[in-house]
């Protein structure tokens, strides 16, 4: 008991942030909910870490052992273009490369009357720095300082707070991006200054420039909040070095990296990340393997599959157009949620999404200013959620509100009943989350056929059912706490950061000296990297992974050397395992083929307390007398459904729909044909009738 006695995930959505509390001397876990602060979330947070004081018996935030976050502070400033300007330095004739940026193009890449997404730096805010540094490494042409510490006084007239800088070939040879810090950290005192050699150093010109605009357009904000967040929560007796973030590697950095500066991109994906673990620790404690997660919660969907109990994912990725030259797990997200928005369109068509209602004013039930009917006022129209137990309770919600919205903005143009209506919305809402997930699952060649359709999210076990039958998906797994699902996923993981270098590297013979060698500089800059973040030496464990392709390719594909079982001879070790990579991913590898490395990387990995999903003890269920049962408004007509609380529900419970089952985050909804069973850890499975998995 007392210090160190708990552990605390916070995920901050667009409606809610979600407090996920641990007792580790019981391993029992707390789920709270606050409403989103959306002008400075830290507050919403703080509140959480408030409310949690009011409701667990014994909880002190000074007693917290480890404080862990996840956010989308970074994901909503880039949507919503809510930074301050920051600058780029190019190599001189490299100007170009905002306004070329690369083939991709928006809507249509083959088309080249379809323009490139917004640059996210303006043009008065790129300069070029005189020097060069060749292909080979070498200095071609020395830096001019003088022009560089013009540059600075330019800067200083702009008011940037973060500039990024972004030489040729300065993966190879970081001395001149070395040189121009040094002088605008003189010349500019407080502003930040990050060096693609540090943050990036990989090949490729543009995704490595466009990577650098985003972490340093983001990094001041991110900054901000995150100083903001530690100082509340250090002032309320927490430790600054147990405070984490979540990275979209789905692993955790301490606030002490953020600070550091070069990490803000790296947090892009931070709350959906939590969820994927969440999924991959309570399938791994089910037995099952196969998953797609429905993240459902209030403003959007997050998508992702976990293959043979490991989350798919990509080194380069794209968010809102731009692209993203780092590790993180392979998520879609699609504007389907809780707060979606539905009306009639002039032309006599049903609109739902992708706009959302937010969390301020929220759904119209909500009484706060609403006009336009949501995904939940439609749930609230059908019976398929009890007003008087919205958050347990906690929160009230209007039906007449939500009729009143749907009929205005949907029933009287589109001449139906409200129910019909309110039904009209979720079938559309649910079909657009199932085309979506086949159109990502043929993308990523994930066959769906005897996938387990995970549902998390405030309202993702609600209309799961109805989206793994458009998807011909059977098997439904609803977890204890899906409605804070990130916040638990929180509790999972452990530190995870990855590290790049650049050397190409063909695998012929006598090439593991090399090999080695890059392996062992790399391997002692992740190390350094952590220990300067105050993790021993000894907890460090690094895992060694690299970019391959054939010779003169234009791609790579990422090989783990775990997967290698001859470590004495790399070069033939790496060149078989592409190969078979290569056959497994395109149907076909050319063996005659040169291989070569292109990157080398270093993922360091240091243990945490991490939460694991127990077989539920007897006794565990709580005696509640019987609920009623509440008409439904499903497929076109009225139908009774049975109601039942989930903390009533003792291991190897069997109920057949139509049921709802309550929880104080969300309601699960079983419709008929579909038959629910409670497994020993208190999953909720959910399958088409005599459907065993």
């Amino acid at each position: 008991m007392g210090r160190n006695r708990w552990r605390v995930g916070v995920d901050v959505g667009g409606t809610f942030t979600d407090v996920a509390v641990l007792d580790r001397d019981t391993s029992r876990v707390e789920i709270l909910k606050v409403p989103t602060t959306p002008a400075d979330p830290s507050i919403g947070v703080l509140n959480g870490m408030a409310r949690a004081s009011e409701v667990i018996e014994g909880f002190e935030v000074a007693d917290v052992a480890d404080f862990l976050h996840g956010t989308t502070i970074t994901t909503n400033a880039l949507i919503q273009r809510t930074f301050r300007p920051c600058a780029l330095l190019v190599t001189e004739g490299m100007r170009g490369s905002v306004s070329v940026q690369d083939q991709r193009r928006v809507g249509n890449t083959y088309d080249l009357r379809s323009g490139h997404p917004d640059s996210l730096v303006a043009d008065d805010h790129v300069f070029e720095v005189p020097g060069r540094i060749g292909a080979d490494a070498k200095i071609v042409r020395d830096l001019d300082r003088g022009a560089v510490i013009g540059i600075a006084r330019r800067l200083r007239e702009l008011d940037v707070r973060s500039v990024a800088v972004c030489l040729m070939f300065s993966f190879a040879n970081p001395v001149h991006e070395q040189q121009v810090r040094e002088i605008l950290s003189a010349e500019l005192p407080g502003v930040r200054v990050s060096l693609s050699s540090e943050v990036l150093p990989r090949i490729r010109e543009w995704p490595r420039i466009s990577t650098m605009l985003l972490g340093a357009s983001l990094e001041p904000l991110l900054i901000d909040y995150i100083s903001a967040l530690a100082t509340g929560l250090v002032e309320r007796g927490l430790a600054y070095e147990r405070l984490f973030l979540m990275e979209s590697n789905g692993g955790l950095m301490p606030f002490s990296a953020v600070m550091a500066g070069g990490r803000a991109v790296h947090t892009l994906l931070s709350g959906p990340a939590a969820g994927v673990q969440a999924a991959i620790s309570i399938a791994r404690a089910a037995g099952r393997r196969d998953l797609l997660t429905v993240d459902v919660g209030g403003t959007s969907a997050d998508i992702a599959f976990v293959r043979d109990g490991e989350a798919l994912e990509v080194t380069e990725g794209e968010l809102v157009g731009h692209q993203i030259y780092v590790p993180m797990l392979d998520l879609m997200t699609i504007g389907a949620g809780g707060g979606t928005l539905s009306q009639a369109t002039p032309t006599g068509r049903l609109l739902v999404g992708p706009n959302s209602a937010g969390a301020d004013p929220g759904p119209a039930c909500y009484g706060r200013g609403g006009q336009v009917p949501t995904t939940t006022d439609a749930d609230l129209v059908l019976g398929l959620l009890d007003p008087d137990y919205y958050l347990g309770g906690q929160m009230t919600v209007e039906a007449d509100l939500a009729t009143e919205a749907i009929t205005k903005h949907v029933a009287e143009p589109l001449g139906l009943d409200p129910r019909a209506a309110a039904e009209a919305t979720l079938q559309l809402n649910e079909v657009h989350m199932a085309d979506a997930i086949k159109v990502f699952a043929a993308k990523r060649g994930v066959d769906l056929g005897d996938a387990t359709l995970v549902a998390c999210g405030g309202a993702g076990s609600l209309h799961a059912c109805g989206v793994a039958a458009e998807l011909g998906v059977r098997q439904v797994l609803v977890p204890p706490f899906p409605g804070a699902f990130s916040a638990v996923g929180l509790l999972t993981t452990d530190v995870i950061q990855d590290f790049v270098q650049t050397d190409i590297t063909r695998l012929r013979e006598g090439a593991q000296p090399a090999i080695l060698a890059q392996f062992d500089a790399l391997r002692e800059r992740a190390v350094r990297s952590l220990v300067e973040q105050g993790f021993a030496r000894d907890e460090i464990v690094c895992h060694r992974e690299v970019d391959a392709r054939y010779s003169g390719q234009g791609f790579e594909l990422r090989l783990r050397l775990a997967d290698v079982a001859d470590q004495a001879d790399l070069p033939a070790a790496l060149t078989e395992l592409f190969h078979a990579e290569h056959a497994r991913i395109y149907g076909h590898a050319a063996e005659s083929e040169l291989v070569e490395v292109v990157s080398y990387r270093i993922r360091a990995v240091v243990e945490l307390p991490t939460y694991e999903l127990a077989v539920l003890p007897d006794g565990a269920v709580v005696d509640e007398p019987p609920r009623p049962p509440r008409r439904v408004y499903h497929r076109g007509g009225w139908t009774e459904a049975a109601v039942v609380r989930r903390a009533t529900l003792a291991p190897g419970t069997e109920r057949r729909g139509p049921v709802l089952i309550e929880q104080p985050d969300t309601t699960a909804f079983a419709p008929p044909g579909w038959v629910v069973r409670i497994d020993a850890y208190g999953n909720l499975l959910i399958s088409d009738e005599g459907t065993q998995r």
